[in-house]
């Protein structure tokens, strides 16, 4: 059965999320006006991606034709500048069909966190969760997680979500209650939204990774589980060491090297010694043992010397017995 689709209402149930009845979204007094491009700015560490190949060239005829329909959405700052909530891939496809200004609702008197959540929410409107990359989900969650836990709203998934950011510090008294709060919670999640608590404690752990390491969990060059242990190697000059040496070298990061990382960096090991050993392989590669390997007789060998009558045991101290004579004359002739 395919999971069902993550839409802007669920996905603010999920959270919580429940606008006050003066919301930011709701259309400011003056309505909508006009601004020009150069105006605008990005919202800071934007990290949804614009839309690129045949839905940008869509969007950019669909402006041709009809204008840009959506008002963009702007936070005027205490500063004096603009800052784009809603509207990057709009702005985006006006500029390309050589528009210099667009239709625009302003927002004053907001929060950073209020941005944030105008800035996820109408990302998650306008797209599928699922549709989205993994940096993408990883940098949506977090944001939500950041503005609504200091709201102190959904305190029960919070909490769990907490524990799945820091496993070491889980408090080993929780009651039997409580624990069966937290797993309705999680299962409730799962089967609503195809999306478990645990699944969102990694992703929101995986945008602490710096930006060339997670765009490489975007192209597949590291596996989401391998990404998650990664994250845990908290210091960003050492994650940008392991990404310049996955550049420079070729190195590859796959679930074993991720563990490894993790495992010496929780336990203060991760040098740039221990770090090129783990990259390389060199960690990972299994020693060559000293000792002979098994051989097994070909039963053709065996039957030209033993009858079905004699057991193992029998032939197995034979054969030992044999071969202790033979290397005793092989001895001999050598020193004769």
């Amino acid at each position: 059965m395919a999971k069902p689709k993550v839409i802007i209402e669920d996905f603010a149930d999920m959270l919580n999320f429940e606008p006050e009845q003066n919301t930011a979204l709701a259309p400011v007094q003056g309505g909508i006006t006009e601004m020009d491009f150069s105006l605008m700015e990005p919202f800071p560490n934007h990290r949804f991606k614009l839309y690129e190949g045949q839905q940008l060239a869509d969007m950019v005829d669909s402006v041709h034709q009809f204008g840009i329909l959506l008002p963009i959405i702007l936070w005027h700052t205490e500063d004096g500048r603009h800052l784009i909530l809603s509207g990057h891939n709009r702005r985006n496809a006006g500029q390309l069909a050589g528009l210099i200004k667009g239709p625009v609702i302003i927002k004053e008197n907001l929060t950073h966190d209020e941005a944030v959540l105008i800035v996820t929410e109408t990302n998650l409107r306008q797209r599928s969760f699922s549709d989205m990359s993994h940096s993408e989900r990883a940098y949506c969650l977090a944001q939500h997680y950041e503005a609504l836990k200091s709201q102190g709203k959904r305190n029960d998934l919070l909490q769990e979500i907490e524990r799945l950011l820091n496993p070491h510090d889980s408090d080993e008294n929780s009651t039997s209650v409580q624990l069966e709060q937290k797993l309705e919670s999680r299962e409730k999640v799962g089967q609503e939204y195809g999306l478990s608590a645990s699944k969102v404690g990694r992703y929101i752990k995986i945008s602490t990774l710096i930006e060339p390491l997670i765009a490489k969990v975007d192209t597949g060059e590291i596996a989401f589980l391998a990404a998650y242990d990664l994250s845990f190697v908290e210091n960003r000059n050492q994650q940008q060491q392991i990404s310049d040496l996955m550049e420079s070298e070729g190195y590859k990061v796959d679930m074993k090297k991720a563990e490894l990382l993790r495992s010496y960096y929780e336990t203060g090991k991760l040098t740039d010694t221990t770090m090129v050993q783990i990259l390389s392989g060199e960690k990972t590669r299994k020693l060559k043992s000293n000792k002979p390997q098994p051989f097994k007789v070909k039963a053709t060998v065996i039957s030209k010397y033993f009858t079905n009558e004699q057991s193992p045991k029998e032939i197995e101290d034979t054969i030992d017995k044999a071969l202790t004579m033979y290397f005793e004359n092989l001895n001999t002739e050598v020193v004769d």
